[in-house]
C-alpha cells in the first residue's frame, strides 16, 4: 500500500496549499486545519483502499465526496492542470532540475506517437551533475554493450559499474570513459550500497537488472515527477530482454498474520504514474534515502529490494517510509527468462527468501502465481514463547503445534470410543474465528468421559507420544471422592480427574474427566453437535453460540485477549462481558506486525482469515 509519513502529508499539504492560494480566491480558513484535512483525506483513502466490504467502501467514498465539497483537492496524487507559463515563484531563487512539459497536439504524431509531450525550454541543473547510473553486470562483454548503449542515450551520465567477472572468452575489460569499476562483486544488497557510497550525484539511478538502454529511460521524466508528486521513489515498466514480454511490475503488499502477500496491481495513481508498494523496474532515489533505507546484506536477487521498499513501509528495520512510484510510460529493458538475473518475484526460489522471512520473523510468503513459501516456526526463527504475552498475535505455525496435539488426542479418544467434547476457549475459537483457535490462545480445553481414565492412562497415553509427539502426563484427583465416579457426579461442574497434555513447546491441554458427558445431550435429535476447528471436526455442547455467549456475557463476537494476559485468576473473572474493549498496549520490543493495537479491530474475524490483497 503506498504509505505516507506524517512529515511528507504536512510538508507536501503546505507547499500546494502555498500555490493553490495564488491562483485562487477561495476564502481562506485556518492553515493548520487545511492541513489537517488533507492528511484525514489521505487516511480515508487509505481505509478506502483497504475495506474489503462494499457497503464500507461506499460509506467512504462519500465521505470523500463530501471533502470534495470542501474544495480541500489538496492531494499531490490529483493531476494538476498543466501551464505553459513561468517556472513557480519558489524556484525563481535556484535552477530548476527539470524543466516542465506540456501536451502538445496528438494529431500531428499520430502514427508513433513519440513527441506529443514537449519539453519547455528553461536554464537547469545539468543532468550529469544530478544523477549518477549505479549497474552491474556479469561479465565484461555485457558491460561492454551496457555502457555502450547507455552512451548513445546519455553520453555524459556518470557509471559506477560493479563486475563479478574481470575476463572473459571475450578478453579482458577495456577502458570505459567516465565509468569506475568494482569487480568481484556480487548481485546484492552490499554491492549496490558501495555503489552508491562512491556516488557524488543527489540522485542515483538503480539499474537493478539492467541490461540495455533506449532513449525510454527517460531520466528527465522522472526527475519531473520526483518534484511534482514529491515522492522518494521512481521506476517505471519493465521489457523483458530480449523475449521483449512488457510489464507494468507494480506491486502492493500486506503484512498481517505472519505473511507476507506481494500482489501486481495499484489502487492511486497521478500523472500517469502508480502508487506502488514494490517496483519490479530500475528506480531513481535520492542517494542519502537509498543509503538510508536499504539495509546492508548478502541478500541477493530482489530479495533486498524488497526489503529496501516494505522495511519502512511495515515497519521492519528501517523507520524511512518511502513513497514510490513506476511511471507507465518509463521503460527499462531488464534480464530475461535466459538469465538468472531475470528472476521475478515468484521465480525466486523459496530458499532464496528465507532470510527475509527470518529477518521478519514470519513464516509464509504468498507471490503472484500464485507462488505459496511456508516454512516451519523452527525454520523462520520464530520463538513462539516471545508472542505469547498481552497485545500480541500468535503465529499460525506456533498455533499449528497445538492444533496438531489438539486433533492427536480427539482422533485417539474416538478411536477408542472415549466421549469428549471441546469448551471454553477452545469452543470460542470455533465459533468466533469460524473453524480456528482464537489468534491469542494460551492452551486448550476439552472434556472426556472420566470412567474411561485407564484408556487414557493406557494405549492412549502412548500413542500420543509416538503418532504426535505429545505428551500426557499423570492422572491427578479434581475432588476428594477419587475416582468414586457415583458420588462426584452429585456436584453440578464438577471435575472429577484430570491430565495436563503438554507439546513440545510447551503447549498446554487441559483435560478434564468429567462424569456426564454434556455433548450427549440432544434434545431429540440423532447427532451431537460438532464445530471445525483447525480442519478437524469436534463435539461440543449443542447449542456453542448460546452456551458461550451464557458463559462469557455480550460480546462473544468481539474480541478480548486470555485472562492471564490481564492478570486474572480464571476465565471466570468477569472481564468479558463487555460491548467493545480495546486491545491492550503492545510491547515496547515486539516485532511490529504482531502487536493486535495497531494491526487489528477489537472486532471481526476476516482479519485473521487467508485471503488475497
Amino acid at each position: 500500500m503506498p504509505a505516507f509519513s506524517a512529515k511528507a502529508h504536512s510538508n507536501h499539504a503546505q507547499c500546494y496549499l502555498v500555490r493553490r492560494s495564488r491562483r485562487t480566491n477561495v476564502p481562506s480558513i485556518d492553515h493548520t486545519a487545511q492541513v489537517k484535512l488533507f492528511e484525514i483525506r489521505q487516511q480515508l483513502i487509505e481505509a478506502y483502499r483497504l475495506a474489503r466490504s462494499a457497503a464500507t467502501r461506499i460509506s467512504l467514498k462519500r465521505a470523500l465526496t463530501k471533502m470534495g465539497e470542501l474544495d480541500v483537492q489538496t492531494d499531490a496524487m490529483v493531476s494538476q492542470p498543466h501551464s505553459t507559463g513561468p517556472l513557480p515563484a519558489e524556484n525563481i531563487e535556484k535552477l530548476p532540475e527539470a524543466c516542465p512539459e506540456y501536451w502538445s497536439d496528438p494529431i500531428s504524431d499520430r502514427i508513433y506517437f513519440e513527441n506529443v509531450y514537449k519539453t519547455q525550454p528553461c536554464e537547469r541543473i545539468p543532468l550529469d551533475r544530478l544523477v549518477e547510473l549505479l549497474l552491474y553486470a556479469e561479465t565484461c562483454e555485457q558491460a561492454t554493450y551496457l555502457i555502450k548503449r547507455v552512451r548513445e542515450v546519455y553520453p555524459k551520465l556518470g557509471i559506477r559499474l560493479a563486475l563479478r567477472n574481470t575476463t572473459d572468452r571475450a578478453g579482458p575489460c577495456g577502458r570505459w570513459r567516465s565509468v569506475e569499476v568494482f569487480t568481484g562483486a556480487n548481485d546484492e544488497a552490499t554491492t549496490w550500497l558501495r555503489l552508491a557510497a562512491a556516488s557524488r550525484t543527489k540522485y542515483t539511478l538503480v539499474g537493478r537488472n539492467m541490461v540495455d538502454m533506449t532513449h525510454y529511460t527517460d531520466v528527465d521524466r522522472m526527475l519531473r515527477v520526483m518534484n511534482n508528486l514529491s515522492v522518494d521513489v521512481v521506476g517505471g515498466a519493465i521489457r523483458l530482454e530480449p523475449e521483449g514480454r512488457w510489464y507494468p511490475g507494480c506491486y502492493q503488499s500486506t503484512v498481517r498474520n505472519f505473511t507476507i502477500r506481494l500482489h501486481p496491481g495499484h489502487d492511486m495513481s497521478a500523472q500517469s504514474c502508480a502508487y506502488c508498494d514494490y517496483i519490479a523496474s530500475p528506480f531513481l532515489v535520492r542517494r542519502d534515502v537509498f543509503q538510508q533505507a536499504m539495509s546492508d546484506s548478502s541478500m541477493s536477487g530482489p530479495i533486498p529490494f524488497v526489503q529496501f521498499f516494505l522495511g519502512g513501509l511495515h515497519n521492519i528495520d528501517s523507520n524511512r517510509v518511502l513513497t514510490t512510484v513506476a511511471c507507465v510510460d518509463v521503460l527499462f529493458h531488464v534480464a530475461g527468462a535466459a538469465s538468472w538475473r531475470g528472476q521475478g518475484l515468484a521465480e525466486t526460489p523459496k530458499s532464496s527468501w528465507l532470510p527475509l522471512a527470518r529477518k521478519w520473523s514470519i513464516n509464509r510468503i504468498v507471490l503472484p502465481g500464485p507462488v505459496d513459501h511456508r516454512w516451519t516456526c523452527e525454520e523462520a526463527g520464530i520463538n513462539c514463547a516471545n508472542f505469547k504475552r498481552a497485545g500480541l498475535i500468535v503465529p499460525g505455525c506456533c498455533l499449528e503445534e497445538l492444533a496438531n496435539c489438539v486433533k492427536g488426542f480427539l482422533t485417539l479418544a474416538a478411536e477408542h470410543n472415549v466421549s469428549t467434547y471441546i469448551v471454553d476457549g477452545t469452543s470460542l475459537g470455533s465459533v468466533k474465528i469460524y473453524g480456528g483457535f482464537l489468534p491469542w490462545e494460551r492452551d486448550a480445553d476439552i472434556r472426556w468421559d472420566a470412567r474411561r481414565h485407564s484408556t487414557l492412562s493406557g494405549s492412549i497415553r502412548g500413542q500420543l507420544q509416538k503418532r504426535y509427539q505429545c505428551e500426557l502426563g499423570p492422572l491427578e484427583m479434581e475432588s476428594k471422592y477419587g475416582l468414586n465416579f457415583t458420588v462426584c457426579s452429585q456436584f453440578p461442574n464438577q471435575t472429577c480427574v484430570y491430565f495436563d497434555l503438554r507439546t513440545i513447546n510447551n503447549w498446554r491441554i487441559h483435560l478434564s474427566g468429567v462424569p456426564a458427558v454434556a455433548s450427549q445431550r440432544r434434545w431429540g435429535l440423532k447427532s451431537p453437535t460438532s464445530v471445525a476447528i483447525n480442519g478437524f471436526w469436534a463435539t461440543t455442547l449443542f447449542n456453542p453460540g448460546r452456551v458461550l455467549r451464557h458463559q462469557y456475557g455480550d460480546n462473544i463476537l468481539g474480541h478480548v485477549q486470555h485472562w492471564e494476559d490481564f492478570g486474572y485468576n480464571s476465565s471466570w473473572d468477569p472481564y468479558t462481558n463487555v460491548e467493545l474493549a480495546p486491545f491492550p498496549p503492545c510491547p515496547t520490543n515486539a516485532i511490529p506486525h504482531s502487536c493486535l493495537s495497531e494491526n487489528y479491530l477489537p472486532y471481526g474475524n476476516i482479519q485473521f482469515q487467508d485471503f488475497q490483497v
